[in-house]
């Protein structure tokens, strides 16, 4: 690189911002850090510290390293994998963005921007050259030293989020001992937990994965229960609560035993979701075999927010339970996890007392949390293949009376992989289902193909493909976009003809809301992107002209009969969270928004409109939006141009969003076969502290040279910072 170029870093980093490359706080990040790590001619000569100011090369890197820190971390990574970074830049940082639309003024600044992209400026770096920066600038150290920057092995971690990963992967480890009792097979706790297990599930010709995942749970203070939709996670969870209850120890000065337990969900849109199912899983339990030392009233039956439980603070990332007022409980059941960042999980272990179990429930397979971080997924690594120690399997055999596929066996497994638990028998989807047969087909990358060819020819009732008959005149996008109005717009048309006739006098308004708002969730279309002509902003306006045109709703006003919303922010006060769908109503010329209640068997909750926290309309709602929901129909956009963003865990979070019925629309159906290659990978050390670097590495297929290699480096010396 030329000293010109290397003086005009800056510039190029506020041209990549136009560009929408990088977001403006990453540059105002690195230029804040450097100042103060190396301060200019200028500010050195009015400090008078006599120390030369660094050299233009230096500050160039540590701005560029800042810089590019930053972005990772707002596109989910915990941190910067440097080996990565050096070795493949544009995959690792996805710049220049695939996606990306420009304007005639930005096609012009991209023709010089293309002397100046990451990969010609990482080109002659390695992890040694930037850590020997980083540290020459005191911005670095492995932890134990309070700097702004962490380095650990060859992972660049801000401060902030190497605390979170060391927060959890401590809590978890101080929860994996075995229970006192429960090691020896024949102690009076086995004994007492292979007669609740017995109690609890019928007898099974088969493995019993859900009965596996509860004694394995029972047995230490952390525990980890993934599976994919239909697997019964939230009877696994019900009678694994039933069974801790059963070997709980009597309270301190009474006859009575038992734990105090939480039930918890990242969004309110999951917790009213599992609200709806544990009161019928509690009702199929049989405490009539339990003579007494089980009643439904041990069980809970309330599910709160994470931000509610622990207590959360307008305008602060603190929270009212932490390290120094720690949460009154002994069990904290955390359903739809994939949804948990780093930073809440480690809220949350930071404000759980030491004796507290803490058990960990969802699909590994689905989207990571938006926020940095894929706690589920880093966990989960190793739950396919089991890892569960000889000694694991004999006690299941004895207690649990299962005997677990020997592929299942590793002599090397490590304590973690003796705490996850995969339910891998689908309840929802049969084999004649085309969902869960594509579901899987997209999530194994395997036989894709051929699932994808069965879809097409219709061979599956639950599954439609849908592709634009394109007229000579029109282009790709406007094709699909009218293909997308008019299905879209017969989606929703059973939910506004209800809403049109519906009698909403003062005695009917209750019970007429709630049909119209289950009926909502017979159909819902999902979109991957935000921005675009196949965004949420663009699509929900379409379909709501669309629907004007038909005359099922008079959108001449914002506050129309119909219109459905979701809430885009958490309202403690309205009891609103992010990601809660309401449908405005008009109540005697009134403008109301209607919510489900949070009781299954409570009253609507009506706001009006000029109450309601940030929200938008949902007709169209992104894949990321739709976690933690369900609908009876689910239709998922492809946009025909190619994206990074279209990932195979996108795709299978949106497939397995619908109960009943599948849609897919796009240009061809093809497209999945490259998608399901597309993996979403977040920079993270968390798998690596809790299993081991060689056991995370043999997982991933690495060769243990380069496993050796994350920890030491490549030695070779490199001359010169660029």
């Amino acid at each position: 690189m030329s000293n010109t170029l290397r003086a005009t870093l800056e510039n190029w980093l506020a041209s990549w911002i136009e560009l929408g490359w990088i977001r403006t706080v990453d540059l105002q990040f690195a230029k804040h850090l450097t100042e103060l790590a190396l301060p200019g001619e200028k500010q050195a000569s009015e400090a008078q510290s006599g120390e030369k100011p660094p050299d233009g090369e230096q500050r160039s890197l540590v701005l560029l390293m800042l810089s590019l820190l930053s972005h990772q971390v707002g596109r989910g990574h915990v941190c910067v994998d440097l080996r990565a970074l050096c070795n493949s830049p544009n995959k690792t940082l996805a710049l220049p963005p695939q996606d990306r639309r420009y304007s005639a003024q930005q096609r012009e600044l991209l023709k010089h921007a293309q002397t100046f992209t990451p990969e010609k400026l990482l080109e002659p770096l390695s992890p040694e050259i930037i850590s020997t920066a980083l540290e020459a600038a005191g911005l670095v150290s492995e932890g134990y030293e309070v700097t702004p920057l962490v380095l650990s092995g060859e992972r660049l971690y801000m401060r902030r989020y190497w605390l979170y990963e060391t927060q959890i992967s401590t809590a978890i480890h101080q929860r994996l001992e075995l229970r006192e009792g429960l090691a020896d097979p024949n102690s009076d706790a086995s004994k007492q937990a292979k007669l609740s297990l017995e109690r609890l599930f019928p007898p099974s010709k088969s493995v019993d994965y859900q009965r596996a995942a509860c004694a394995l749970a029972a047995r230490s203070r952390f525990s980890l229960i993934t599976g994919g939709p239909g697997t019964g996670k939230t009877t696994t969870v019900i009678r694994l609560l039933a069974l801790l209850q059963s070997l709980a120890p009597f309270k301190t000065g009474s006859t009575e035993r038992g734990y105090q337990i939480e039930l918890a969900a990242p969004t309110g849109k999951a917790a009213a979701r599992l609200n709806e199912s544990i009161r019928s899983a509690i009702d199929k339990l049989p405490f009539d075999d339990f003579d007494g030392e089980l009643t439904p009233a041990d069980l809970p039956t309330k599910v709160r927010t994470l931000h509610r439980l622990l207590g959360s603070r307008r305008y602060s990332r603190e929270f009212r339970y932490n390290r120094d007022n720690r949460l009154p409980l002994d069990v904290l059941v955390i359903d739809e996890a994939s949804m948990v960042d780093v930073s809440m999980l480690a809220a949350v272990v930071d404000a759980l007392p030491e004796h507290a179990q803490l058990i960990l429930i969802g699909d590994q397979d689905q989207l990571a949390s938006v926020e940095a971080g894929s706690v589920l997924g880093e966990l989960c690594s190793r739950s396919r293949t089991g890892h569960y120690q000889p000694a694991t399997r004999a006690w299941l055999q004895a207690v649990a009376g299962l005997s677990l596929p020997v592929e299942l066996e590793d002599s090397q497994g490590s304590s973690m992989d003796q705490t996850v638990a995969m339910l891998r028998h689908s309840y929802r989807f049969d084999a004649r289902s085309g969902i869960g047969r594509l579901a899987q087909a997209i999530n194994a990358g395997k036989e894709l193909n051929d699932t994808l060819t069965a879809c097409a020819a219709g061979e599956y009732a639950d599954i439609q493909f849908l592709k634009p008959t394109a007229q000579a005149q029109e282009n790709r996008n406007e094709s699909l976009l009218r293909l997308i109005e008019r299905e879209a717009s017969a989606g929703y048309a059973a939910y506004l003809q209800l809403a049109t006739g519906a009698d909403l006098n003062e005695k009917t308004r209750n019970s007429s809301a709630k049909a119209i708002l289950l009926a909502y969730t017979q159909y819902q279309l999902l979109t991957p992107v935000r921005q675009g002509d196949f965004g949420v902003s663009e699509l929900n306006e379409r379909i709501t002209a669309q629907l004007h045109k038909q005359q099922l709703i008079d959108s001449s006003t914002p506050w129309y009969h119909g219109r459905p919303i979701m809430v885009s922010a958490n309202d403690y006060n309205l009891g609103l969270m992010n990601g809660d769908i309401g449908i405005c109503l008009q109540i005697e010329d009134r403008s109301l928004v209607a919510f489900m209640p949070d009781d299954a068997e409570g009253d609507i909750r009506w706001i009006p409109p000029s109450r309601l926290p940030s929200h938008e309309t949902v007709f169209a709602m992104t894949v990321h939006k739709s976690q933690g929901s369900e609908f009876a129909h689910c239709a998922l956009v492809i946009p025909p141009q190619d994206s990074p963003v279209l990932t195979r865990e996108l795709v299978y979070t949106a497939i397995t969003r619908a109960r009943e019925h599948f849609s897919l629309m796009c240009e061809q159906p093809a497209a999945l076969l490259k998608i399901a290659q597309r993996r979403t990978e977040r920079a993270s050390g968390l798998a690596e502290a809790m299993f081991g670097v060689e056991a995370v590495a043999s997982e991933r297929g690495e060769k243990s040279e380069y496993a050796e290699a994350r920890i030491s480096g490549d030695k070779n010396e490199q001359l010169g910072l660029f």
